[in-house]
């Protein structure tokens, strides 16, 4: 077995009624193929852009809606709307896989971490751009 990967020992039934424990990989093989990376990294890149600019709008345009003087139903309407996209781009964000260990590159078990590195293998957001 390699280093890096882990095993599961799972129950197999078996035809006599008992149980076999047999081991199952939960990692999958570490891939060092640097397109599959540099593919990788622009999804994180493009999921990172996506979450930031969602949380950055969200005070330009409230000023905007308050000079405008819009009413409470409006606000709140825009507020929603708001929280909602920031839900989207949080879960995109918490889905995309690390291109080298497979693994979610922003979550460990139910936290969400948006790092700069895999929380799993440490594979820096710009590793491809690096020479």
């Amino acid at each position: 077995m390699l280093e890096h990967e882990k095993t599961l020992i799972l129950p197999t039934f078996i035809t006599s009624g008992s149980y076999k424990l047999e081991e199952a990989p939960l990692a999958q093989e570490i891939c060092k193929d640097p397109v599959v990376i540099h593919q990788g990294l622009a999804k994180v890149r493009n999921r990172r852009w996506i979450l930031w600019a969602v949380i950055l709008i969200y005070m330009p345009c409230l000023i905007i809606a308050l000079k405008m003087e819009a009413s409470s139903g409006t606000l709140g309407t825009l507020f929603v709307a708001w929280l909602v996209l920031l839900c989207i781009a949080v879960g995109l964000a918490t889905v995309v896989r690390c291109p080298r260990c497979g693994n979610t590159y922003h979550t460990n078990g139910p936290t969400f971490l948006p790092v700069r590195k895999c929380v799993h293998c440490g594979l820096a957001v710009n590793a491809d751009k690096k020479k």
